[in-house]
């Protein structure tokens, strides 16, 4: 038994592979921006017209549709036991209630979305095969 204990724990702990996933965006005033993946997975408005407070929303209560999208730059590292890549990237972008979260933008008055421009940054790492 103790032998079968230590031959699971051997092969979760050398099998195991850490990761990071993580976007944020931000319009050009940063009064609209997020954050997704291992980070808050929040949307916060900060002075946005019709409130003068910064407001945070749970980014699963919403749906931002990017309209357009327009990559601006890309970096890649491999190396033995490292890997990473970094997306740079800008685009028009829509923002609505989610289907199960339909008052999430009640404040906005009747429209109940927001359209803005943001430039966004994806960062994914993990780690990589050595030959």
């Amino acid at each position: 038994m103790k032998f079968l204990f230590t031959l699971v724990t051997f092969i979760a702990f050398t099998s195991a592979e850490a990761s990071y996933m993580a976007t944020h965006c931000s319009n050009s005033q940063a009064t609209i921006k997020w954050e997704t993946g291992h980070n808050s997975n929040t949307l916060t408005l900060k002075n946005y017209p019709n409130f003068e407070d910064e407001m945070s929303i749970p980014y699963y209560h919403l749906k931002v549709e990017f309209i357009t999208n327009v990559k601006i730059d890309e970096e890649r590292v491999s190396r033995c036991g490292y890997a990473s890549r970094t997306d740079v990237f800008a685009g028009k972008v829509v923002i609505m209630a989610a289907e199960d979260h339909p008052t999430a933008l009640d404040f906005l008055g009747e429209n109940k979305k927001i359209s803005t421009e943001v430039i966004c940054t994806t960062h994914v790492n993990s780690r990589a095969p050595c030959p």
